[in-house]
């Protein structure tokens, strides 16, 4: 019996197709030690160990063609900042995934926490103190625009991961802001506040919630003081994809 193997043992040994040992053979980075007679490739201890680094530097993320100029023309340096290289693009690929974890978290999390689109409900929660920066203004009674968007755009990143708060004032314009850690355009207190999410076809419906916000809070004797503040949570449209979410806010005089 032969010393080496054939393909089909070589592919079973290493956990890999023929099709790839063929694939990887056709691009030049890995012969058969011989074909016998029979046409069998047949593959010995240096092709098994050859490969073993071909899938090594393939797991790294490489090319073939670089593949192949590792393991022909490189030096013992250039390999080494080849494996920097692939450790920072892999760190970056983690922080990726973690960043898409937290959404997907967060999304849930958001989800077990609001009323069904059909109930109307009211709360009183505490929040703790949220730190925003302001994006840009627009006229209380004007909305949102795709025009707007692009012209502002370059400011916010990810822009439907993040809660939009519109920040209703004294005068006729909105301030539209963002959460952001540090940033003291406008720092929401700690504290309670009387809470209500709001689901709509269309933006001209929020006048009216608005409206009967305000009302419930006088109905039940509430004081209150500042802005309100509504906060627009695109993302958990995906679970109302006709619907657009907002949670309505008003901090509460302890």
């Amino acid at each position: 019996m032969s010393d080496e193997i054939t393909i089909s043992e070589l592919a079973k040994l290493m956990k890999v197709s023929v099709h790839q040992i063929r694939y990887f053979e056709e691009k030049g980075v890995l012969n058969p030690a011989y074909v016998a007679e029979n046409q069998y490739r047949m593959y010995g201890v240096e092709e098994i160990y050859r490969l073993s680094h071909i899938l090594l530097l393939r797991k790294m993320g490489l090319s073939v063609q670089m593949i192949k100029e590792c393991l022909s023309n490189l030096t013992s340096d250039q390999i080494t900042s080849l494996f920097h290289q692939a450790l920072a693009d892999t760190e970056a690929a983690i922080h990726q995934l973690q960043q898409t974890k937290h959404l997907i978290s967060k999304l849930l999390h958001e989800k077990e926490h609001i009323p069904h689109e059909d109930q109307v409900k009211y709360y009183i929660v505490t929040r703790d103190e949220i730190h925003l920066s302001l994006w840009f203004h627009m006229q209380a009674q004007g909305y949102l625009h795709a025009r707007q968007l692009v012209q502002q755009n370059s400011n916010i990143p990810h822009l439907f991961e993040t809660d939009i708060h519109y920040v209703y004032g004294e005068g006729d314009t909105v301030g539209i802001y963002t959460q952001k850690e540090g940033a003291n355009d406008l720092v929401l207190p700690r504290g309670k506040y009387l809470s209500r999410h709001v689901f709509v076809h269309i933006e001209t419906e929020l006048e009216e919630h608005i409206t009967e916000f305000y009302a419930y809070a006088e109905h039940k004797g509430y004081s209150y003081h500042g802005p309100l503040v509504m906060v627009e949570k695109s993302y958990l449209s995906l679970f109302t994809p006709e619907k657009l979410h907002y949670e309505l806010l008003l901090k509460m005089i302890d």
